[in-house]
């Protein structure tokens, strides 16, 4: 039907009013996947109150919402950390009679992650036993996710366990190694890592930024320098600017300050996130003369940003050197530079 593929193909482009005016002009000859798509469309496009209008009217035209629609609601209110609703939608499906499809179910996972409902996810890794698709490598990667972001590294190992035969797929080793990485478990991220290479599994892009970021987080310069150079040589992977980013960070942790301004340089487009990086390091190492570098770099890319030269100020007042603390906040004002107070959130029940 050429309405329902109009209605796709603007909403996928963006134009979600385009896919609603042509919504509206299809009217009676509008069939459920029409529906199925405007609604899919308004949740990609965030315009989730209309995506509930439009759920609701559904039955209005004799309709009644299949698994399609359901995941569509779900699934969209997920991606949209709008957790609440998610579940809100996969109990009504249920009461409705509808058997939650794997896409459903591991959409739903996420939302345990951000709401730290554990037993919201453990109730589902229990349907995902029940309806036997806890197996299912993608059910089993979302599982391991969602119990490493809550905390429980144990359960994600058990689920990670439970294949005899290792998967091929990267996905799963990269939420055990990244999931470890979280929560601080440093030795048994690169277990895994190392485990996974005796496997003969081919890591991807995504699996050394995670092992670059723990080998950060605990200050171990050696391996991450073995890990960074095994890219290219041994698997044949062009670091991007996120994996140079990762080192310069170990680099900058360890004290090793030249060598990670040497490292920049091999950037062919660095982000102010890296000399951000690099200029909070020098502050930890009261590194001034690097510090003032990666001051001037930062104040050219972020002109309105007072961040790095508040952070080299402070570089020069924990040295003593008060002229030169003088000199650069006449400098925030001259530019007329506001430096944003902290504040903080209290959560009151």
């Amino acid at each position: 039907m050429v309405g329902t593929a109009l209605v796709d193909m603007y909403s996928k482009c963006g134009c979600w009013r385009w896919a609603y005016d042509v919504f509206k002009e299809l009217g009676g000859s509008r069939n459920l996947i029409t529906w199925n798509s405007m609604i899919a469309g308004m949740m990609s496009n965030a315009q989730s109150e209309t995506a509930i209008e439009l759920f609701e009217q559904l039955e209005s035209e004799g309709l009644e919402p299949d698994s399609a629609t359901w995941n569509s609601m779900i699934s969209g209110f997920s991606q949209l950390e709008k957790g609440v609703e998610a579940f809100k939608f996969f109990n009504r499906m249920q009461l409705a009679g509808i058997v939650p499809s794997l896409k459903s179910v591991t959409s739903l996972l996420p939302s345990c992650s951000a709401l730290s409902a554990l037993l919201c996810g453990k109730e589902i890794h229990g349907h995902a036993i029940r309806t036997d698709i806890s197996n299912d490598e993608f059910m089993a990667t979302s599982l391991i996710d969602m119990y490493m972001k809550c905390g429980h590294s144990s359960w994600a190992q058990r689920i990670f366990n439970q294949f005899e035969i290792k998967p091929d797929d990267p996905a799963v080793w990269n939420a055990m190694i990244s999931g470890y990485g979280r929560n601080g478990e440093n030795e048994s991220a690169f277990k895994i890592f190392n485990q996974m290479l005796e496997e003969r599994v081919q890591p991807n892009s995504a699996t050394f930024i995670s092992i670059l970021s723990v080998c950060s987080h605990a200050g171990w310069v050696d391996k991450g320098w073995k890990v960074f150079r095994m890219m290219n040589n041994d698997c044949g992977l062009n670091p991007t600017p996120q994996h140079f980013s990762c080192m310069v960070d170990l680099l900058g942790r360890s004290g090793w300050l030249e060598e990670a301004r040497e490292l920049i340089q091999e950037i062919p487009q660095p982000s102010a996130s890296v000399f951000a990086s690099l200029l909070g390091a020098c502050r930890h190492h009261l590194n001034s003369e690097l510090g003032e570098e990666m001051a001037k770099k930062l104040s050219e890319m972020e002109p309105e940003n007072p961040a790095p030269l508040v952070i080299l100020s402070n570089i020069y007042a924990e040295q003593g050197r008060w002229k030169d603390v003088e000199r650069v906040r006449e400098l925030i004002n001259d530019r007329g530079l506001i430096k944003l107070p902290g504040y903080s959130l209290i959560g009151v029940k």
